[in-house]
């Protein structure tokens, strides 16, 4: 049986991979410019493994919790957590039920808004474990800052940028860097 962080690590650096593989298959269908999936299959697929990288990704930062529960920063770290869980369901509803439409140009106006919100959420609930991390004393030092650093940057872009914060990708870059740091870590 694998140790909690070791755990903690595996969901992680899995949920980033399950996201390079939805957004590896949104590229190749040229997404970027508005292409479109050669069938609904191909777009389930590469939904489903943007929705995989959510749950993964709310599963390690849950379990991240639990290692910093006897470390200070802890209820920061629980409630970042318990933040991008809230914000993980909403975009995996809003994905989810998307998937009859098509495209995310498509999208109705409600699912706009749960993902509105889970970007928000998500980019808070990270830079609060950035915060726990530097607290806890459980990873490098760096780690923490560049989680807050990361997290911050992007909610001031996205409160400068008009259109589209949907980004997937930014939601997983740190937690893989805290997964991979856990892994080692552990070692």
């Amino acid at each position: 049986m694998m140790s909690l962080p070791a755990t903690t690590a595996v969901a992680l650096i899995l949920g980033f991979a399950a996201l390079a593989s939805g957004a590896l298959m949104y590229w190749l269908r040229g997404g970027i410019q508005g292409g479109a999936p050669p069938s609904r299959r191909y777009l389930v697929w590469e939904r489903s493994f943007i929705m995989a990288a959510v749950v993964l990704t709310a599963v390690g930062l849950v379990l991240l919790a639990d290692l910093l529960a006897a470390a200070d920063g802890a209820a920061v770290a629980r409630a970042g957590a318990v933040a991008y869980l809230f914000g993980g369901v909403l975009v995996v509803v809003a994905e989810a039920s998307s998937l009859g439409r098509g495209l995310h140009q498509d999208w109705p106006a409600d699912s706009w808004s749960l993902a509105v919100v889970y970007v928000v959420l998500a980019l808070l609930a990270q830079a609060a474990i950035g915060g726990a991390l530097l607290a806890g004393d459980v990873l490098p030092a760096w780690i923490g800052w560049a989680t807050l650093a990361w997290n911050i940057g992007w909610l001031a872009f996205y409160l400068l940028r008009r259109g589209d914060i949907y980004i997937p990708f930014v939601h997983h870059v740190m937690p893989f860097v805290i997964g991979v740091a856990v892994l080692l870590q552990e070692r």
